[in-house]
């Protein structure tokens, strides 16, 4: 059983668009950082939240790159969850800690570039594990079709 073509390009479309999203607040967030003329020293922050800008920019190319190869059948279930993983692991996460850490410092309450901040980032996390979820299933069936020919394979090797 897999997905139909219709469902994976749902698919796509939707983690696609939350991850570009997603990238888009972070750097306009880290641009309203750097544009801060307030009481609180931000600059602390300002290299951390530039290396993980880039480290979420460059998953997202990735990202969009697997969404592809994916939806053409070209990289499987499994590879297509672990790098779902890995924007969670290494920019979702790292971005809603800096965010939070960065308007808790601020003292001044949440900003409205900082909800957006910490809402998209949310919000593509809760697609992340979501996808991957319904992957799960169609990774036994890949992993169960892997095993069928490598059993065909080896009958006709030893006829």
């Amino acid at each position: 059983r897999s997905l139909s073509r219709k469902q994976k390009l749902a698919e796509v479309t939707e983690v696609l668009t939350a991850s570009i999203a997603d990238v888009a607040t972070d750097w306009y967030f880290y641009q309203t950082v750097v544009d801060y003329d307030g009481d609180a020293d931000l600059s602390r922050f300002l290299t951390l939240l530039f290396l993980f800008n880039i480290v979420g920019s460059v998953l997202a190319g990735i990202l969009a790159v697997a969404l592809f190869l994916n939806l053409c059948g070209r990289l499987s279930n499994a590879w297509f969850q672990r790098l779902l993983g890995l924007e969670v692991l290494l920019s979702d996460i790292p971005q809603l800690v800096l965010t939070g850490m960065i308007e808790a410092e601020k003292g001044e309450g949440f900003s409205l570039q900082g909800g957006v901040n910490l809402a998209t980032s949310a919000y593509n996390m809760f697609l992340d594990v979501i996808a991957s979820c319904r992957l799960e299933e169609f990774v036994a069936d890949e992993e169960e079709d892997d095993g069928g020919k490598e059993q065909e394979m080896l009958e006709a090797q030893a006829e």
